[in-house]
This record gives structure tokens, sequence and C-alpha cells, in this order.
């Protein structure tokens, strides 16, 4: 005789697929239907566009000091306004969600649930798909757009290029960068080795920069003129630019090496070939050829 208390199981002991499930795309629309969904996606559409006026506002705060002087820098600020304004749908969604589950659920009263059980995402295919889609397309457009600007801004800083093969028919300035506790120098090979504090260059001219320093680690960054590079203690790093704005620029220190590396900044000055040839013959060098 069979025992009352066994309870037949099935041979998976797995439960069974529900039968009675609707299709990803009905949960997918009724989900649409219910009225804090429009207001989310009224929000991720506002916040989305909002971001097309904060990408200008970030380059107009980034001008503000005479930027950009170069090409490099030119291809560092379309760079940054498109990455924003493609960045604009995800912190759109994320914005709403964060913003309606504060102001919108969260003023909800009562003992009663406010809205009737979620759908469950992880079930539905149409919603993860959308979502999978669009963030790999996203990624991938970033990924592309990120190598193709790397490449360019690469072959505008000639860091990978000598000095005698440069891609420009005219002759570039080499100018020997080095950096100490804290200050920077500026040395002029070709100039009879003239040495400042302060950098000056002529305009639409390749310079070519050989960068090192004395004591710890620091960074050469000329702002405006879009270039960084490590000057490191025993070695040599290369970077160049071509300047194409006349103006007083910043140059500052971007790594942190000491109790006043904030202070380690001069400027450089971007002049005509003709003031340049004048300054040169004031400090004993010789003429540009």
């Amino acid at each position: 005789m069979p025992d009352i208390d066994t309870v037949p199981t099935s041979a998976t002991d797995e439960p069974e697929e529900p039968t009675n499930r609707p299709a990803a795309t009905h949960r997918m629309r009724e989900w649409l239907s219910r009225p804090y969904a429009r207001k989310i996606l009224l929000l991720t559409v506002l916040f989305s566009l909002l971001m097309i006026p904060l990408a200008y506002l970030v380059i107009h705060f980034m001008n503000l000091t005479g930027a950009p002087a170069s090409s490099i820098m030119d291809e560092i600020e379309k760079t940054m306004f498109v990455f924003t304004v493609a960045s604009g749908p995800l912190i759109g969604i994320t914005l709403a969600v964060l913003l309606y589950s504060l102001f919108g659920w969260g003023r909800v009263k009562g003992d009663e649930p406010p809205m009737q059980e979620n759908p469950a995402i992880r079930g539905n295919t149409t919603a993860t798909s959308l979502w999978i889609g669009a963030t790999s397309i996203l990624a991938l457009f970033l990924v592309a757009w990120g190598v193709t600007e790397l490449a360019q801004i690469t072959a505008y800083s000639y860091g990978s290029v000598a000095a005698n093969q440069q891609p420009n028919s005219q002759k570039p300035l080499i100018v020997n960068v080095t950096g100490q506790q804290w200050v920077w120098t500026f040395e002029y090979p070709d100039e009879q080795g003239i040495t400042t504090p302060t950098l000056v260059v002529p305009i639409d001219r390749p310079i070519y920069f050989n960068v090192t320093s004395k004591d710890v680690i620091h960074n050469f960054w000329v702002v405006e003129l879009g270039i960084k590079v490590d000057a490191n203690p025993g070695a040599v790093t290369n970077t160049g630019v071509t300047p194409n704005k006349l103006g007083t620029f910043n140059i500052r220190c971007a790594e942190l090496c000491g109790l006043h590396h904030a202070y380690m900044q001069t400027t450089i000055n971007v002049v005509t070939a003709e003031q340049y040839e004048s300054w040169v013959r004031e400090l004993g060098g010789k003429k540009m050829a």
C-alpha cells in the first residue's frame, strides 16, 4: 500500500513553465500604457535634449582662456561635444528614473500599493534586446570615434615622429623642456641654446618638445594648445604642436609633484615670426632661418 504522505514529483524537480505568460511585446505595451511610464519617457526626452545646450556650455567654459589655439585642441573640443551629446539618452533615462523615484513614487501615501507590479524586465525579451542593442551601438560608436580621434591627434602632435622627419615642409622649432620642483625651463638648441622660464614660439610653425625632469615626475601641459606629456627623470618624452592662434596661454604641471605643485605654472606666448626673431636677437640667439 503506498504511503499517503508521498507527493509525486517531476523527474527533474524543475518548476513547470507558465502557460499563460503574455508575449514580451504585450508586456512592453502594457508598461508603456501606464501613466508613470509616459512621464518617465517624457522626462527622458527632455533631459536628453538638454544635453545639447549643455555640450555648448562645456565648450564655452573650455574657451574662456583662449582655446582652441591649435588643431589638437580643436579635435579635443569636438570630441568633448560629441561625447556629451551621445551620452544624452543614457543620462536622460537615468535622471528621469531618479527624479521620478524621488518626487513621483516617493510622494505616494497610504497603505495600498500605488500601482500594479511592474513586468519582469529579466524575462522581457523585447526590453532586454532594445537595451543591449542601444548601448552596444553607442559603445561601438564611442570606441570608433575615440580611436579615429586618437590617431588624428597623434598625427598633429608628431609624438611618434623624429624631429627631422616631421610631416611639414617648414623646419620645426626644437624646444627642450625641463621640469623641476617647481619651475619649468625652456632651452632653444637651434638658437644658440638660449634658456628662458617663459615659452615663446612663432605662430603656424611646428614646435617639437623634448621633455624631461631633474627630480620627480612632472607633466608638461600646454592647456589651450591641448598637449600633455609626462616629464620623467632620466628620460626624454616627445610631443609637438603647431600653434595657430596669437596670444598668451597657460602651461601647468598636471602630475602631483610635491608641496608647491599647484604653483608650477608659466605661460606660452604665441607671436608672429617677426616678433619671435626680435625676441631671439634680444636674448643673444641667432636670427631664425
